[in-house]
């Protein structure tokens, strides 16, 4: 099974890049597709449990970069800036238990360190050995159970190489001042496809929308309407959906598909409240509030599986959901030199996050 190249990479707008990075390089002890060996509900739940700290981590990055001040637009002004987010994972996302995961006919082992789960995506370089025997659905009762064996994907292991494990999230948007004090924020990237224009790659989907309004609440307060800050509150919608095809006719002994292809859809949800303080050039902003991401990930297809005695075909093998919520501090200031500002901000939730940004603003 091929997988996207680095060009859906490069544009790092969407979940293309975590599930182009995952497919890519986890390939070094073998293939990501191994996985779609086993019965399709082991199948499911393995690829979630070695994609999840990515997965999560790209959600809990879509909820950051709205803001950079509590202060809205005068009516007709606007801002235009780029964000990236790094939102680390923690170290207890390294590994996963396959015993938890109630995988039917299935044993598990981990060659390079015995007792240990298997590596997510985030994890060691580990070598992890799968075996399972079973009926596949639709396989004729006299070929009886077929056994496969396989080593799982390796992880990445960042914190040995760099020092550290993040997810990096970008970001651009476009916010216009409209009436009473409210701006309106907007992400937008039409549906295009990237990649599939060199040797054994293949082509990716990717579109975003995500709107918000950052709204000054501090006017409707009277003991405070004249105090010298910005008091905010803002509600954002963002989603990013893509897709890319897993069609191939697969090197010897690898699943294969004529049709295969994975979906994703990721939709978040935040409710803030903003307050800061600018100083001449220099602005303080903080937030606290809660956000709400919704995952989808889908494998659609047929894939026809080597096994012993007689490979056996799969369809629609994996259908993912994820689900994250919780609530989330972040403090930050922001340099402005005429419409040219700089900001960054930290932020505290289950994957801590860190985020600069750079654009123009105007009134």
């Amino acid at each position: 099974m091929r997988y996207p190249d680095n060009t859906a990479l490069m544009l790092m707008l969407s979940v293309v890049m975590l599930l182009s990075t995952t497919c890519i390089k986890a390939q070094n002890a073998s293939d990501f597709s191994n996985f779609l060996r086993l019965e399709q509900a082991n199948a499911s739940k393995l690829i979630a449990a070695y994609t999840s700290p990515a997965i999560r981590g790209v959600s809990y990055g879509m909820t950051n970069g709205w803001y950079h001040t509590a202060k809205a637009h005068k009516s007709l002004g606007f801002d235009l800036g780029v964000t990236m987010s790094a939102v680390f994972i923690p170290t207890s996302e390294n590994y996963f238990s396959p015993g938890d995961l109630q995988l039917a006919n299935t044993t598990f082992t981990n060659v390079t360190h015995p007792g240990l789960g298997g590596p997510t995506i985030f994890g060691n370089k580990d070598v992890t050995n799968y075996t399972s025997t079973y009926t596949p659905t639709g396989l004729s009762a006299a070929l009886g159970p077929q056994t496969v064996s396989f080593s799982g994907p390796e992880g990445l292991d960042l914190a040995g190489s760099i020092g550290f494990s993040a997810v990096p999230v970008p970001m651009i948007q476009l916010g216009i001042g409209i009436i009473k004090n409210t701006d309106l924020k907007i992400r937008l990237l039409p549906e295009r496809t990237v990649g599939g224009n060199s040797p054994g790659s293949t082509p990716s989907k990717i579109s975003m929308l995500g709107f918000g309004l950052l709204h000054d609440i501090k006017q409707y307060i009277p003991g405070i309407k004249l105090a010298p800050f910005d008091l905010s509150i803002l509600v954002a919608y963002n989603s990013v959906a893509g897709e890319t095809s897993l069609v191939s006719s697969g090197s010897t002994g690898q699943p294969q598909s004529s049709d295969g292809n994975v979906s994703y859809k990721l939709n978040s949800w935040i409710v803030q409240g903003v307050i800061s303080k600018k100083f001449s050039v220099f602005t303080l902003y903080g937030g606290l509030g809660y956000g709400s991401v919704n995952t989808n990930v889908d494998v659609t297809g047929t894939f026809i599986i080597p096994a012993v005695p007689s490979s056996f075909s799969v369809k629609d093998p994996v259908a993912i959901n994820f689900s994250n919520n919780g609530v989330k501090f972040n403090a930050g200031f922001r340099l402005k030199f005429g419409p040219v500002y700089l900001n960054t901000d930290y932020t505290i939730q289950k994957y801590n996050a860190l985020t600069v940004g750079f654009g123009l603003s105007v009134r």
